[in-house]
């Protein structure tokens, strides 16, 4: 009996202590860093904003070449999740969602670590033009229950992912600071658009269609000038009116140059006239249209002007006749108001 009495006094000091050290140990915890990076703030948040740029600046996929990532829902939007498993003792297995957007100021998100262990915090990425580019501070916070709380008086979460995410954001700053020189070093050119005849098919078309969009409708097109004994007078061009990044859709037609007018069930005649345009002669293969347009964007907000539909891509290099990438010339217009 005495025995069992002094167990029972150590169990229960043990509990007090445990008591005590949970009434002194923060539960709350937050992490944030910063880093300044010489680039445009819409830049940098097409970047933070969609799940699928991630991978390129993850310190932890950095350091985990095992680890495999899926992205659900309309990445860029609340509600897509990006989900990552990877090595046990590393990355291990988790989620996070999107909880919000603010275009070009901030994204936030709900960060799940499933394995080795569970816990649940709130991340977030914000933007700030300050002097010498955009600062992005990249931070998360949560709450550690009781009793697990108590290893907080031991453990910094400070010292624990401090490191991760300035790693992160040096190779988010490495990233911007490349694309930023890319798109700078096009050289703008203002010209007069002359007066021209499209025949075009107009509709909305996803991302992710527009080149069987392309194909079919420079099909149908030609097959109508055929049957009118029209000839193409000119490189066939696409012609976009909205670009919608959330929707992941444009309103875009597939036009052919053409003289006169040509109208069936499908085709119809678009004309345009004569303009000032602001234009960028890009040489890459078309994954890489994303820079020159970043370009010419940047361009007309610096010279305060704004930007007036339909942005034209003239395709002047036909990718049939040549392999080449790097060769594919196509020619860019911006209009402004």
């Amino acid at each position: 009996m005495k025995f069992l009495k002094i167990v029972g006094i150590i169990l229960l000091i043990l509990l007090v202590i445990v008591v005590i050290l949970g009434l002194m140990a923060p539960k709350k915890y937050s992490v944030e860093r910063t880093v300044i990076i010489n680039a445009p703030k819409d830049l940098v948040f097409n970047q933070v904003k969609y799940w699928k740029n991630w991978q390129a600046w993850s310190p932890w996929a950095e350091n985990d070449p095992t680890m495999q990532v899926t992205i659900e829902g309309t990445d860029g939007q609340q509600g897509s999740m990006y989900k990552w498993a990877g090595d046990p003792k590393s990355t291990g297995v988790g989620e996070m969602t999107n909880t919000g957007v603010k275009e070009n100021e901030e994204i936030t998100y709900h960060l799940y670590f499933i394995k080795p262990w569970e816990s649940h915090s709130e991340g977030y990425v914000r933007l700030s033009e300050v002097s010498g580019g955009t600062q992005a501070a990249w931070g998360f916070y949560g709450e550690t229950p009781f009793p697990w709380n108590i290893f907080m008086l031991f453990m910094s979460m400070e010292k624990m992912i401090s490191k991760d995410f300035d790693r992160g954001l040096e190779l988010l700053k490495n990233i911007c600071e490349k694309e930023y020189q890319t798109i700078t070093s096009y050289e703008i050119k203002e010209v007069i658009f002359p007066a021209r005849s499209f025949a075009v098919i107009e509709k909305e078309v996803g991302f992710n269609e527009m080149k069987e969009f392309y194909t079919q409708s420079y099909a149908t097109i030609m097959q109508a000038m055929k049957q009118k004994k029209m000839k193409m007078v000119g490189a066939p061009v696409g012609l976009y009116y909205t670009w919608d990044e959330q929707g992941m859709k444009s309103q875009m037609a597939a036009g052919i140059p053409i003289f006169g007018s040509l109208q069936t069930s499908e085709v119809k005649t678009v004309r345009l006239s004569m303009a000032t345009a602001y234009t960028i002669d890009y040489y890459g293969s078309y994954e890489g249209l994303m820079y020159p347009h970043l370009a010419l964007d940047n361009y007309l907000k610096q010279k305060g002007l704004k930007m007036k539909s339909p942005v034209i891509e003239e395709y002047i290099t036909d990718p049939r006749a040549e392999p080449d990438t790097s060769k594919w010339l196509t020619r860019i217009y911006y209009f402004a108001e």
